[in-house]
Parts: C-alpha cells; sequence; structure tokens
C-alpha cells in the first residue's frame, strides 16, 4: 500500500549507473561463456570445453545430402498403418512340415522373427524362405528363393522384390511335435486356412 506521508523516491543517476553497468558485464560474460562456444563453436574462455558446450554446437551442425541413387524406393508412404500378427504354427514329428505365406505388394516391407521353443534338436529343423509370383492358368510362374537354413529360429527384414506370395517352408525332422511361433510387422495380407486346427496324431 502507498505511504502518502512519504513521497517515493526516485534511484539516483550513480544507482542507474552501477545498475546498467552490471547488465553490460553480465551479458558480455553470458556471450563469452555461453552463446559464442555454443552458436558459433568460438571458445575464447575455456569453459565451453569444460561444460561440454562445444559439443552442443557440434550436434546442431548438418549438411543436407541428396538420398543415394539406387533401383528401389528408400522410403515409402501408405494411407494405412502397418499391421502387425503373431502365429502359432503347429508341425508333427518325422517331417512334419508346413507352407505359411503373406501377399505382398512390390516394395511392401516386413519385418519378422519366428523360434521353435524347446526343440529337442535345433539341427534337425529345416527352414526355407521364399517367394513366388501367381501366374494366370497355363502360365509358368517365377519363384526366388531368399534363404535355405536348419536351426530353431531366425530373424530378418524383407522388402518384397515383385508382387506375389512370400513366406516360409518349415520341417521338423525331429522326433517330437513343436510348435512355431512366427511374428510379423509392416505391409502385408494374411492368407487364411494355412494352419490345421490341431497336430495330425503320428
Amino acid at each position: 500500500m502507498k505511504d502518502e506521508g512519504h513521497p517515493t523516491q526516485t534511484p539516483s543517476k550513480r544507482t542507474l549507473a552501477r545498475v546498467t553497468a552490471g547488465a553490460v558485464v553480465a551479458a558480455t560474460l553470458a556471450l563469452f561463456l555461453f552463446v559464442l562456444p555454443v552458436e558459433y563453436r568460438y571458445d575464447p574462455t575455456g569453459v565451453g570445453r569444460l561444460l561440454g558446450l562445444d559439443d552442443l554446437a557440434n550436434a546442431q551442425a548438418w549438411n543436407e545430402v541428396p538420398l543415394p541413387a539406387g533401383d528401389g524406393e528408400l522410403v515409402r508412404f501408405y494411407d494405412v498403418p502397418f499391421r502387425t500378427d503373431t502365429i502359432d504354427i503347429p508341425l508333427p514329428a518325422e517331417d512334419g512340415d508346413l507352407e505359411y505365406k503373406v501377399m505382398m505388394r512390390a516394395g511392401d516391407a516386413l519385418v519378422y522373427s519366428w523360434e521353435v521353443p524347446d526343440i529337442e534338436n535345433p539341427e534337425w529343423f529345416y527352414s526355407e524362405f521364399h517367394g513366388h509370383t501367381e501366374p494366370s492358368p497355363g502360365e509358368v510362374g517365377n519363384v526366388t528363393f531368399y534363404r535355405n537354413a536348419v536351426g530353431d529360429r531366425d530373424n530378418g527384414n524383407f522388402i518384397a522384390p515383385f508382387e506375389g506370395i512370400h513366406g516360409w517352408y518349415l520341417q521338423n525332422q525331429t522326433t517330437r511335435p513343436v510348435v512355431v511361433r512366427l511374428r510379423l510387422a509392416g505391409f502385408y495380407e494374411k492368407i487364411p486356412d494355412q494352419i490345421p486346427d490341431q497336430i495330425p496324431a503320428n
């Protein structure tokens, strides 16, 4: 509340000069200690290096370069979100097999992982990753093999080289039934009715 009995005192010229000089000194210190090392990578006092401010300047330095030239698209955009699926594939013992496939267009991307938990011997499980076109009646289709291997797991990413069916042939050569757990993420369409309701009796 204003004290009406005492008039308000204005700062003297000496006080104003001291305040102004202090502000100039503070601004100058901030310029040399912080602004120059961060914005211009100029560190005359060495404080910027001690505080790691020169690293901030390095992190902000970028050179824009064009995309690498190549036959395929490095970036592709979609109107729908990518999908994810986890599929359990039962396989009977003694060479029980199954082919699990998805539909993909050329350039579509897929990330996958599959494993066979508690398998008797990983070396007795065979997998084949391949893709093929869908020929019209009377025509000969094309097939491409991406990988043939033995083992109880595989992980990878895949760009479909052509429109068609892509997937895995899986064969259980052990003496016990197994279940393959396949995880998929990306842009693809599932093909229904590929997995039997239960593992056939041996």
